[in-house]
């Protein structure tokens, strides 16, 4: 393969020296060929420019590890010229006589005119298009085919999600955590959604004494929050800047608990707070596959206040 000319060259060095080899073939080289010692030596001169460029470089952490990182892409270069189509006049130079020459700046963008770098991009632009296809598409409406619905009727007691319980530890398997059921363990199972998506769109609905979660502190045991927000003490999880997912309660009146479901570890990563006509965005999360799993929130008190209640308002309603 044909030679490249570095900084190394000009140095007499090889590309592994230490710092203290090339500190002191620098300074042999600045004793022979310095102008002090060389009055109106013009070669000499020309040397002492490309020897103290050189030295410049190679003496700096950052700067050598650029050049190194040009000699391998100039290399690969050469290499995939010569078995391609032939050696394209990058002719092998001798290592009998040293003569220290300009070396060629790195270029910035000298990577485009590789293959390898095409056809690295035409992958990533190709498992982003499938990926968009997936992930991307904004539902308007709450998808049946994904709704669920708690945790099976054989399944007694509280689980680690309910109010007032301790925050489960991460990574304890939460598939069917049964975390909003309503208190008696014979009623039926809250009406709770799960999406597979990067943004939650809560319709808007009425709110149901029957389904929806009543209860005047959040599970933690505190009082609800007063703005959107994670709710303290749950761990927050799966952190990164690959994904976010949206969660709009816009079109909502009622306050919404939501949790964000990881499907490869079967944990809630995510425990959230949305203020009914507000909207939350939940950043930060790793690339993976996750379920928004979510349920209205009745600040009123019980069961039987919230059906009266309900009654009450019909009746006013009927009147007008």
């Amino acid at each position: 393969m044909a030679k490249i000319h570095t900084h190394y060259d000009n140095l007499k060095v090889s590309r592994h020296a230490p710092q203290e080899v090339i500190r002191a073939a620098y300074k042999a080289l600045s004793q022979k060929y310095h102008p002090d010692k060389n009055p109106g030596d013009e070669r000499a001169a020309r040397i002492m420019a490309i020897v103290n460029t050189a030295y410049n470089i190679l003496s700096d952490p950052v700067r050598r590890k650029e050049h190194d990182d040009w000699i391998a892409s100039e290399e690969w270069e050469v290499e995939w010229l010569e078995t391609s189509h032939g050696d394209e006049g990058r002719g092998q130079r001798g290592e009998a006589q040293w003569e220290p020459r300009q070396v060629e700046a790195p270029l910035r963008w000298r990577f485009l005119l590789a293959p390898r770098w095409w056809a690295g991009m035409l992958a990533f632009f190709a498992a982003g298009v499938v990926l968009t296809v997936l992930l991307v598409d904004s539902p308007k409406v709450l998808p049946s085919a994904l709704a669920w619905a708690g945790k099976p009727s054989g399944t007694s007691g509280a689980s680690a999600g309910a109010p007032n319980s301790p925050p489960e530890p991460l990574g304890i398997d939460a598939s069917n955590d049964g975390w909003a059921r309503p208190a008696g363990p014979a009623e039926a199972p809250p009406d709770i959604k799960a999406l597979g998506l990067t943004q939650l769109v809560v319709p808007a609905r009425a709110p149901d004494c029957d389904t929806d979660l009543q209860s005047q502190v959040s599970p933690n045991g505190d009082p609800w929050p007063a703005q959107s927000g994670y709710i303290d003490g749950y761990p927050v999880g799966n952190q990164g800047e690959e994904m976010q997912i949206l969660v709009d309660n816009s079109n909502n009146p009622s306050p919404v608990l939501v949790k964000i479901y990881d499907l490869d570890r079967r944990s809630n990563v995510r425990h959230a707070y949305v203020l009914g006509r507000t909207k939350f965005l939940i950043d930060k999360l790793s690339a993976g596959k996750y379920e928004v799993r979510y349920q209205n929130i009745l600040m009123g008190g019980s069961r039987a206040e919230c059906v009266n209640g309900r009654r009450a308002a019909l009746r006013q309603a009927a009147a007008r």
